[in-house]
């Protein structure tokens, strides 16, 4: 994003801005700075020599040079915002951050530079600092937030805007150029989520989720929108994967057009994976595209499905069998949601968190293991795993956005389990439940292959039974029903069956066209 300090002369806004781009390691730039460095002397002979109105043209093409920068903080002239166009530039993609301060405190912080600031040469320098104010105040107050720094010292005012903009909050970068984003990670931070949506700009903002989830915190998404002048138009879905079809996707369409959205709005899918997905299915489709932030209230979305950009419906021939890739602008993690989850859908979540350990980072299967409590009691270990999560599949996703190879790591243990849920018409089992049952088989699988050793793959399966998941296929589940639901699987090229195997804790590999023998042997004898 992009901090902008605005405020009248002695305010703070270059201390400030140092220290902020200090802790943030962030650059800096002065627009002041920028003038003097362009025209070759100091502000106050620009004025004396050229006179003001040049200083201003000068000022509103260094303004409008450095608008279009990302992940820096900006210092501009105390008369910047003056100009409109100046302040709609500057406010793209940016926060604009309005540094208040006493007149007295302005005039001794003034003095004590030495006065050279030319607007105060005159013989009652108070005044014309309070005539000046007033004449502004209204334009400053365009400004998204203030900050009064009269009494409190540049650090301390970085840190109360560091965490207003839930900077000081754990921060995953996806990095896919133009398409990218932050995944902001914390506890108790949906309270803060007004401003960030505000820097979007949206000329509507909808809140996409279901009765139980928005019953419960839908309360707090609101006070923290319409803090910001934000008012929301709320559209609630029933809670189930059986909703999650291209019918209720019709309706939630048929809702935006009837309460007028237009390509500036954006949404909010503000629940599980199955809000997540269908709202990203809607954003990407709806004017063929509008924006659209992800703000996960279950672990499996925090972890999966609200990263990466695939956005969907199912059908019943299968799940997720209708979707785009579609990148979020933001992901917004409050880990403090997770609370409300029953203890079965947490411990399902799991088994995500548990494949991205046996996928690609044997230290995090590891303090899985070591730090079980701490995880299953909400501490900052669960905070950490979430963030570990997040990076590997940022990783994955940035270097294969679309599927066309690196990622089908990704679904480790979801061809098996997806099939599951298939057969047993989504209600069984829960998703990571299925996936569960889905990397014990391909573990199966990749011993028999002698891709993988007997003991990592009862390691494996043990983890997983030590976060209470199902490891075993149900003896009354056809396996050759299994089969075929996964023969019609996305992941399947031309009836070949494709699988990820590990081949050892934390490294996996893609084989193609597994031996059906072996497929089925695995789903029997796991």
């Amino acid at each position: 994003m992009k901090i902008v300090l605005t405020g009248f002369m002695g305010t703070g806004k270059t201390s400030v801005g140092r220290e902020l781009s200090r802790r943030l390691g962030y650059p800096f730039i002065d627009t002041d700075d920028l003038i003097e460095e362009r025209e070759g002397m100091p502000i106050s002979m620009i004025f004396k020599e050229k006179g003001e109105p040049y200083f201003r043209r000068v000022e509103k093409e260094v303004v409008h040079e450095v608008s279009g920068m990302r992940d820096v903080v900006v210092a501009t002239g105390g008369g910047v915002i003056k100009d409109r166009d100046n302040v709609e530039a500057l406010r793209e993609r940016g926060i604009l951050i309005w540094l208040r301060t006493e007149p007295m405190v302005i005039l001794r912080r003034v003095m004590a530079e030495g006065g050279k600031r030319p607007l105060l040469n005159v013989d009652e320098p108070l005044k014309e600092i309070n005539r000046l104010l007033s004449e502004r105040e209204a334009l400053y107050r365009q400004a998204d937030i203030s900050v009064e720094t009269s009494y409190i010292t540049p650090g301390e005012a970085a840190e109360e805007i560091i965490e207003m903009l839930c900077l000081d909050s754990m921060v995953v970068d996806v990095g896919l150029r133009e398409r990218g984003y932050k995944i902001i990670i914390g506890r108790g931070i949906l309270k803060r989520l007004g401003l960030r949506v505000r820097e979007f700009r949206p000329t509507k903002v909808g809140i996409i989720s279901n009765h139980r989830i928005y019953t419960i915190h839908g309360d707090s998404l609101n006070e923290s929108l319409r803090q910001y002048g934000i008012e929301p138009e709320v559209i609630l879905i029933p809670d189930g994967e059986e909703y999650k079809d291209i019918l209720w996707a019709y309706y939630l369409h048929g809702r935006l057009l009837q309460c007028r959205f237009d390509r500036g709005s954006l949404l909010i899918a503000f629940g599980g994976g199955v809000v997540g997905d269908i709202a990203g299915f809607v954003a990407s489709t709806y004017m063929r595209g509008i924006r659209y932030i992800q703000v996960p209230t279950t672990l499996l979305a925090q972890v999966d499905s609200s990263v990466g950009g695939k956005t969907g419906v199912n059908h019943p021939m299968g799940k997720n069998m209708i979707g785009t890739f579609y990148q979020p602008s933001l992901v917004f993690i409050d880990i403090a949601t997770l609370r409300s989850l029953p203890e079965r859908e947490f411990l399902a979540s799991m088994a995500e968190v548990i494949k991205y350990g046996v996928m690609a980072d044997r230290g995090l299967f590891d303090y899985l293991r070591d730090n079980r409590e701490d995880i299953m009691g909400f501490g900052d270990s669960l905070m950490t795993i979430i963030k570990r999560s997040c990076e590997i599949k940022a990783d994955v996703v940035s270097r294969d956005e679309r599927e066309a190879g690196l990622r089908a790591i990704l679904n480790l243990g979801h061809t098996v389990g997806h099939a599951i849920e298939t057969v047993t018409g989504y209600s069984r089992f829960l998703h990571g439940e299925a996936i569960s049952i889905g990397m014990c088989v391909v573990s199966e699988m990749a011993a028999e292959m002698g891709m993988l050793g007997r003991e990592e793959a009862s390691d494996i399966k043990g983890l997983l039974q030590m976060y209470r998941l199902p490891v075993r296929l149900p003896s009354d589940i056809d396996v050759s029903e299994v089969i075929r639901a996964m023969e019609v699987d996305k992941k399947a090229r031309a009836g070949r069956l494709r699988f990820v195997l590990p081949e050892a804790i934390g490294r996996v590999r893609i084989v193609e066209d597994v031996d059906r023998d072996v497929i089925r042997r695995a789903l029997v004898n796991h």
